[in-house]
């Protein structure tokens, strides 16, 4: 039952990535920044490995069958429920993007600063959402190997997401700036108000 849970979740979350990045083609930027550094290089091939790793689990479970973890299955049904919040929040943060959003590190023309919806209060929600969603289709499959990968893919959001804020602070200067001290990177600030 979890293996089919698994695929469609995983189903819906690929259907809105893809809805979304085929609104991109043919679309020119303004301004683009390079992927070739060594954390895209390094997310780029941990994705590949997880992509391995859950298509193993679909279509060949013995052969990482040793991976398997023996989650409560409380722990499994969280795992489900995390990953529909996060199709839900990724269909979200599309919607407020709009037309600036891009597949890659790019200024648009005409791009604009967008501070509504997911964006009030974080800068990169959609990478939140990735690292959630990749956390929670784990516990789902309920696979060390799956689980291993998604914490790795976590790892370079960190850097890139700093190149994309240099990105945004050349390109909107004060007032990237400005809505930086008001938002969290991939949460919300939690800032007591006296």
């Amino acid at each position: 039952m979890f293996r089919i849970i698994f695929v469609v979740t995983f189903s819906l979350f690929a259907v809105v990535r893809i809805y979304y990045r085929s609104q991109t083609i043919g679309r020119e930027s303004e301004k683009e920044e390079s992927l070739r550094d060594p954390q895209t290089i390094f997310l780029s091939i941990v994705i590949l490995s997880y992509f391995a790793a859950m298509f193993s689990y679909i279509l060949l479970p013995d052969w990482i069958f040793w991976a398997h973890l023996d989650l409560h299955v409380v722990i499994r049904w969280s795992g489900v429920v995390l990953a529909a919040l996060g199709i839900g929040l990724l269909v979200w943060i599309h919607h407020t993007l709009g037309r600036q959003y891009a597949a890659k590190l790019e200024i648009q023309k005409e791009h604009a600063l967008i501070e509504a919806g997911p964006y009030k209060k974080v800068r990169h929600p959609m990478y939140t959402v990735f690292i959630l969603f990749s956390l929670a289709v784990a516990l789902i499959a309920a696979n060390l190997l799956i689980l291993i990968f998604a914490i790795l893919i976590a790892i370079p959001f960190h850097w890139i997401s700093r190149k994309e804020e240099r990105m945004l602070i050349d390109q909107f200067g004060e007032e990237y700036q400005s809505y930086m001290k008001r938002s969290g990177r991939f949460l919300p600030p939690f800032r007591r108000k006296d």
